[in-house]
């Protein structure tokens, strides 16, 4: 599930080589009529492909303000290369309302529990208190919300899951037809938490996690941070968000028969719908590079303008551009070069140059990189 910012064709080389973790629902049945989820929230990657290729998280409207959503799709994002939709049903042709963003915040408790199949992985690890909102710049007072659980349902409650992720695993001939154009739910039940970490091979948060399993339908690569809907008697709510499954195994999707992860809603209820959430850093613009790219000279990171909430800390990493074994360009770390200034010897001159920003609040962190140089 753990899926942050793959966009385009780029996406498609990731999920055929089995790097992106449980999108789209599985097993699924469309939901093409945009009027019967106006709630469903797509975050997306700002750019020129399909939104279908650009979508790479869910999330649901909580409040007329707020939007929730999984932390592993927000944390140390750039939300000035963001997206978000609201009601988004097939995305092709209705992907909703896109709304601008206040801030974002992910929860303190965030965190990957790396698992044993492949520890080096952030994509295959477990997820605890995996929740983060979105606050919107205008309250969308026309559109229906689900409000958050107060209580987790208990073992054997019939829940349903929502997303536009991957609806099977990619492959040749048309590895494209397996990303979720319409939007997908899955009837799912509820299990103990004893069964669901056997499963999951013993790397499950039971304090911040709700598992649920079904034989034929499971979530996939896309639809994290989607919402796990629960049908009370006072009407339907958010019961959980959509975190991770299977590829804590090496599973990839529509390999069915294991439990999928979701965050618990009701635990973090009272954190979600706080009324004043201390947000990340908001950036008001990019971060470039000033000075001259000459021997002798210094060159400076300079960070963009913040909105209100500026960050309480910030860190500089300068990264050099290399030629890979495969013949790709890529940006590596230079030792030492972590701090807003840096003097150009005439190696360093000689070469591209380009700044990653990390800026942070309680409310979460904010990563940001310069155009080269």
């Amino acid at each position: 599930m753990l899926r942050k910012s793959v966009v385009g064709l780029a996406a498609v080389a990731a999920v055929l080589a089995g790097t992106v973790p449980a999108a789209a629902v599985s097993g699924g049945t469309p939901v093409p009529d945009p009027a019967a989820a106006p709630w469903m929230a797509t975050i997306a990657s700002v750019g020129d492909d399909p939104l279908t290729l650009r979508a790479f998280c869910g999330g649901v409207l909580i409040a007329p303000d707020r939007i929730a959503t999984a932390g592993h799709c927000l944390d140390h994002g750039d939300p000035t290369r963001w997206e978000v939709y609201l009601g988004s049903s097939t995305l092709s042709a209705h992907p909703g309302k896109m709304v601008k963003i206040k801030g974002f915040a992910v929860h303190q408790g965030f965190r990957l529990i790396p698992s044993g199949v492949a520890p080096e992985l952030p994509h295959s690890s477990a997820v605890a208190d995996d929740v983060a909102i979105i606050q919107l710049a205008e309250p969308q007072w026309g559109t229906p919300f689900l409000p958050v659980a107060h209580r987790t349902p208990e073992v054997g409650a019939p829940v349903e899951i929502y997303g536009h992720g991957l609806t099977k695993q990619p492959a040749p001939p048309d590895p494209l037809s397996a990303f979720g154009d319409v939007l997908q739910r899955g009837d799912l039940k509820v299990i103990d938490d004893k069964s669901c970490n056997s499963q999951l091979a013993g790397i499950v948060d039971g304090p911040s996690v709700l598992c649920t399993q079904a034989p034929a339908t499971t979530i996939c690569a896309g639809d994290s941070g989607g919402p796990l809907v629960h049908d009370t008697l006072l009407g339907r709510e958010v019961v959980g968000f959509a975190s991770f499954a299977g590829e804590v195994l090496g599973k990839k999707c529509g390999e069915d028969g294991y439990a999928d992860g979701f965050a618990d809603a009701a635990v973090f209820h009272d954190w979600l719908t706080r009324p004043r959430p201390v947000l990340a850093p908001m950036p008001l613009g990019e971060p470039r590079i000033t000075g001259s790219h000459t021997a002798g000279s210094t060159m400076t990171c300079q960070p963009p303008e913040w909105a209100p909430g500026a960050p309480v800390s910030s860190q500089y990493q300068w990264d050099h551009e290399i030629t890979g074994k495969d013949g790709a360009k890529i940006y590596v770390a230079i030792d030492g070069a972590t701090k807003a200034d840096l003097a150009l010897d005439s190696e360093l001159a000689s070469e591209k140059l380009l700044c990653a920003l990390t800026a942070s609040t309680p409310g979460g962190t904010v990563e940001m990189y310069t155009d080269p140089v």
